[in-house]
């Protein structure tokens, strides 16, 4: 079901919660038969499975109409039916998130808050915080994370390194929704991103110009 929908600036955000079953999601898709063969045949993991048909139910809900999601040699995704309408993909356990917008790349990212005592975002954090950055709690680690994976979704520059290429300004971790800087030092440009922290995730959003 459609937990979240939004339209930020000049882009729509929104996120699936996925508590269907298979059969369900399938049964909400108008050609479900090409989504099942397409997904069973690149998957064998059940929950994958699952993420993937709720991408297409969400998109379809969006549009209106369900359509083929195309990905190009990066692995980023393309809508070949809507020519200049960009999109952004992104899932975590249990739900799945989708930007469109017809003015500016997007990018998009979510990412689950794990409650657990050694939660993986902590024991990676080496790999892409800089020690000009900041964060004291596992949703400020999860955040900077998130970020820098919507960023090189919008950008789309291959080999980026997240910890030597992007820098996020200091942001207050106990604001729950709201925006901050993130700085790519290679092309000296600037990107805001835009943030949400929900009960189980946490997802960030930018926009840059059309490449």
């Amino acid at each position: 079901m459609i937990y979240f929908d939004r339209q930020i600036a000049d882009a729509r955000v929104a996120v699936w919660h996925v508590t269907e079953e298979y059969e369900d999601l399938l049964s909400m898709l108008p050609d479900a038969e090409s989504v099942q063969t397409e997904a069973e045949e690149q998957f064998r993991s059940e929950g994958r499975i699952l993420e993937w048909t709720a991408v297409r139910v969400l998109l379809c809900t969006m549009l209106g109409r369900q359509v083929h999601i195309e990905y190009d040699e990066k692995g980023a995704p393309h809508l070949a039916d809507y020519e200049g309408l960009h999109i952004s993909i992104s899932h975590t356990k249990g739900y799945v998130a989708i930007a469109l917008s017809e003015a500016h790349c997007v990018g998009i990212d979510v990412e689950q808050i794990e409650r657990n005592p050694t939660p993986r975002i902590e024991r990676v954090r080496s790999r892409f915080m800089r020690d000009d950055e900041m964060a004291e709690t596992i949703v400020g680690l999860l955040l900077h994370w998130s970020a820098k994976e919507t960023a090189y979704k919008a950008i789309g520059r291959e080999g980026m390194d997240f910890k030597d290429e992007l820098r996020i300004s200091p942001f207050d971790e106990t604001v729950y929704e709201g925006r901050f800087q993130l700085d790519d030092l290679k092309e000296d440009d600037t990107y805001i991103i835009l943030y949400k922290v929900f009960d189980d995730f946490v997802l960030t959003f930018t926009q840059c110009d059309n490449k």
